[in-house]
């Protein structure tokens, strides 16, 4: 049966499928049997059901899932039908239609040339249409504004800990909130997974997709094979000729039967043969002109298609990566933002000393953080450890609170690591250990707790703070009073 997905949830692996007569049928994950594409809203699915007729227990995508204005195949047509074979076949008879209308209206005696019904672009763009369709959304994605981008082959099980963990410390939270992106990523992982582990055979994709709809060529290679059968028949007529030949002359030579009859039916023999063998010669030219013609045609447009094909696939294999690692940061950053705003992460997570915001780098930081830096082998470890490290180098800011305030601790870093998911903060709760500190790294920011500082000690502090290895020009920030009371506890 033909139907449409108008429901999926990625999450519960379930949705629904609607026919053409608006009935709707429950479809669950374990039927879906398509190892290229992933369920999704508006897909256009071959599937089958239960005795009762409800439940689906078979489901795969339709080859037809695009019905543009010059396609044989139009919309109504896939309703109407139950199967994607009965569409082909419909789509066969419509061809041999076309081909006919061809082969009808062209001289192939005097073809020289055959053209193209059909681009090689539209052919590989109608072919790759579900994995064209999945990309679309990064023409609405401003990259730059959301770089660094995830490297989501490494950080998949940390970034889904992260909303795992999100989602069980938060109740008011639920996984649907996350579905646009969750759903996104399993549609890229499908194509990618199909680009990494297949290696599609460009030449039976070049005789499916493009050769079959060249109604120019077919109607040429359907002449030649007409012309082929024409020449056999002349040339069995010239054989029979020449034997009947052969069988007059020798009654002709024994004087058996009227002579000048017998003459008259060798000259008409003879000129039926002689008509044949020049029409068998004509054929003959007429068929090495389009069996070259055919073979050119061919040879000439599997060597663009081949060219056009590979880099297609090469280009959609990239893409597909970006577009996993754009869509992994998309919901990392709604991961982060919401976190960030989570009051039952604020109490669970940021009150144990976590000093980097709710995000996935934070979770493979941990990990990373646990690793024996000597003993790392594991080529995936290493990965991690090499991808970890470049990142906080490259992108991570880092702000110093002093404080010995919990309150303040909480609240300062929570506004800091706010306003991006690259801000880090380092903790001081003693004069000496904010000396450390200033000393040991540069920092975007700093903010003194003054409570429990005299004027001198404050002073100190700063004067210590432009006399630093790293922090000369530093930016201080004093956390007034008023700002402390009117802290969350």
């Amino acid at each position: 049966m033909h139907g449409k997905i108008t429901r999926y949830t990625a999450t519960t692996g379930s949705g629904v499928i609607m026919n053409a007569s608006k009935k709707i049928f429950e479809l669950k994950k374990d039927s879906w049997h398509d190892g290229r594409n992933r369920p999704a809203v508006g897909m256009y699915v071959e599937f089958r059901t239960n005795d009762n007729g409800i439940l689906v227990t078979d489901a795969r995508a339709s080859k037809y899932q695009e019905f543009p204005p010059d396609a044989l195949i139009r919309e109504i047509d896939f309703w109407k039908s139950n199967t994607d074979e009965e569409l082909k076949n419909k789509e066969s008879e419509l061809r041999a239609k076309e081909i006919q209308k061809v082969f009808a209206q062209t001289n192939y005696l005097k073809l020289q040339s055959i053209e193209i019904n059909r681009s090689v672009q539209d052919c590989i763009k109608e072919y790759f249409s579900l994995e064209l369709k999945s990309l679309e959304f990064l023409k609405e994605v401003d990259v730059p504004a959301i770089s660094p981008l995830i490297n989501y082959s490494l950080c998949k099980r940390f970034l889904n800990k992260a909303l795992d963990f999100l989602i069980y410390s938060d109740r008011k939270l639920n996984i649907d909130m996350f579905a646009e992106y969750h759903s996104r990523l399993g549609m890229l992982e499908y194509s990618h997974n199909f680009f990494s582990k297949n290696e599609v055979n460009p030449e039976r994709v070049f005789e499916e997709v493009f050769l079959e709809y060249q109604f120019n060529y077919k109607g040429a290679v359907r002449a030649a094979n007409g012309v082929k059968e024409r020449i056999m028949q002349l040339e069995n007529k010239i054989r029979i000729s020449s034997h009947e030949l052969k069988v007059l002359r020798n009654r002709l030579d024994a004087k058996r039967g009227d002579e000048n009859e017998l003459k008259e039916k060798i000259a008409r023999v003879r000129v039926n043969a002689d008509k044949a063998h020049e029409e068998s010669q004509t054929l003959r030219k007429a068929l090495d002109n389009l069996d070259n013609l055919c073979k050119n045609f061919a040879d000439k447009n599997l060597k663009i298609f081949e060219a056009v094909f590979r880099k297609t696939m090469n280009m959609l294999r990239e893409k597909t990566e970006e577009a996993l690692n754009v869509t992994a940061t998309q919901l990392d950053n709604q991961i982060w933002e919401l976190g960030m705003k989570s009051i039952s992460i604020r109490n669970v997570f940021f009150k144990h000393n976590i000093n980097e915001p709710y995000c996935m780098m934070t979770f493979l930081g941990q990990t990373i953080k646990k690793l024996d830096k000597g003993k790392i082998t594991a080529s995936n470890e290493q990965a991690m450890y090499k991808y970890y490290t470049s990142h906080q180098t490259k992108h991570v800011k880092k702000y110093l609170i002093l404080t010995n305030q919990q309150k303040v601790e909480v609240n300062v870093k929570i506004d800091i690591m706010s306003m991006s998911k690259n801000n880090n903060v380092v903790i001081a709760k003693k004069d000496s250990q904010f000396f450390v500190a200033i000393n040991k790294e540069k920092f975007e920011g700093i903010y003194i707790d003054p409570t429990n500082l005299d004027k001198a000690a404050l002073q100190r502090l700063v004067i210590d703070t432009k006399e630093s290895k790293y922090n000369k020009e530093p930016n201080l920030t004093l956390i007034t009073k008023e700002q402390i009371a009117n802290m969350k506890e």
